[in-house]
């Protein structure tokens, strides 16, 4: 196998067979993978059904992001593919796209395209990005100072977008596969900075660009527990870098309180309270070293207040 294309399903049957028909229609030189996270929906019922010769592979429980997507990395590693892409269930990639991803990667970086929102295709969500250095957070909206593109129309950045991420084998073997600690957010900035440690190159493809439903996996009960873990994981990433108590500090009142005073100080100040909570239970968490999954009773809530909204 050349390349192989993990997708990630996870309740997103609609999104998952989408992005495959993307796939199969744009770039059948790619070998596609479809994981299910322990979801159960038919996504790759559907798919089997739909698209010949696209592999699926199924997890039996939900391990998150990074452990669905690791999954996938580890089958296609065994498999002997030369490159794999991660790449989310809600994106769509024009015809090319992946042949050209793969090309540079074999290169020896690891590559990530320009990502616009599906919904407003001449907004760009992802087009390069960087770690800030007074808050020790990865950024990439729009504030952030994009570096110059080469003649290859190639751009040097600090992390690439997890939405999709390419690199050969050897570059997934040398930096190793996304931590499972983090479950979902920051995995992909983590990622990058190890990758940069180890000595590859990160770079974007300005010439490709792909269409991404951003936070469709953030409703229902992932509207509480996104808090959870973009809090506890926050704070994961600015100690893996050796950041200390003053970094988390400011991380926490300059991007976490803020939106909290604001909830509490609306009409919705129940719900403002509620974010508190799970806000709260992500410092613990990172003070307590518990990662993965979110602990149970705090997933719990966040289910009862996502039905109450």
């Amino acid at each position: 196998m050349t390349h192989v294309v993990v997708v990630l399903n996870w309740f997103g049957r609609r999104d998952s067979v989408a992005c495959v028909d993307s796939l199969r229609s744009g770039s059948p030189q790619a070998e596609v993978l479809v994981v299910d996270n322990g979801s159960f929906d038919g996504a790759l019922e559907e798919v089997e059904r739909r698209f010949l010769g696209v592999h699926t592979l199924q997890t039996g429980a939900n391990t998150g992001f990074t452990g669905g997507m690791n999954a996938g990395l580890r089958w296609a590693l065994a498999a002997g593919a030369e490159a794999v892409t991660i790449l989310n269930n809600d994106t769509i990639v024009p015809p090319g796209a992946m042949a050209r991803l793969a090309a540079v990667a074999r290169g020896g970086v690891a590559v990530s395209p320009v990502v616009a929102y599906t919904q407003d295709p001449e907004r760009i969500w992802f087009a390069g990005g960087e770690i800030e250095a007074a808050s020790g957070l990865p950024h990439h909206g729009p504030s952030v100072r994009l570096r110059p593109t080469d003649a290859d129309g190639l751009r040097e950045t600090d992390i690439l977008a997890g939405a999709c991420v390419t690199a050969t084998a050897a570059t997934w073997r040398r930096v190793g596969l996304l931590d499972e600690r983090y479950y979902l957010l920051f995995e992909d900035s983590d990622w990058s900075r190890r990758a940069v440690a180890s000595g590859v190159s990160l770079r974007v493809d300005t010439r490709t660009t792909i269409h991404h439903q951003v936070s469709a996996s953030f409703g229902g009960e992932m509207s509480y527990l996104g808090l959870f873990y973009y809090v506890r994981n926050g704070i994961l990433f600015i100690r893996s870098a050796g950041g200390g108590g003053r970094l988390v500090g400011r991380f926490l009142r300059r991007h976490v309180l803020p939106g909290v005073r604001e909830g509490m100080a609306g009409p919705g100040r129940r719900a403002g309270a509620r974010r508190a909570v799970m806000a709260g239970a992500g410092v613990l968490a990172a003070a307590g070293h518990r990662f993965g999954p979110a602990p149970a009773p705090i997933h719990r809530l966040a289910t009862r207040w996502s039905r109450l909204a």
